[in-house]
């Protein structure tokens, strides 16, 4: 038996499936090919890297903007408050970073959980 190619093929699937698993949540229509510097920031998510939203800011934000359809402005003060970013922004966030949006939704929850309790809490103080 021949073991280099069976070595190769093994390798080969192993990068293959990690491909598979990374797609984003199992995006059905992946048609466009993702930019490089961008899935570089997806890469960052997956790692663990991005504690806070914000510390994307200096990362392709003129290209991460262009592609969200939002305007500078906008974009840092969702960094700054991540709470404000829709479901649609996040997701193609996600698409566009080639990232699960799992990851990103976790660093929001992560970030946020503390102010979103505290809102709830002052709003159920006002029902009593």
């Amino acid at each position: 038996m021949n073991y280099k190619f069976l070595i190769m093929y093994l390798q080969f699937f192993i990068i293959e499936f990690r491909l598979y698993i990374t797609i984003m949540g199992n995006w059905k229509h992946l048609d466009i090919e993702p930019e490089r510097d961008l899935i570089s920031i997806g890469a960052l998510f997956e790692l663990g890297k991005v504690k806070r939203m914000y510390d994307i800011i200096a990362l392709s934000p003129t290209r991460v903007i262009n592609i969200l359809g939002i305007n500078h402005e906008r974009y840092t003060i969702k960094l700054t408050n991540p709470e404000k970013f829709s479901v649609s922004e996040i997701l193609r966030m996600a698409f566009v970073f080639n990232v699960d949006p799992n990851f990103i939704f976790e660093v929001i929850q992560n970030e946020t959980e503390k102010t979103i309790l505290e809102k709830i809490e002052k709003q159920r103080k006002k029902l009593k």
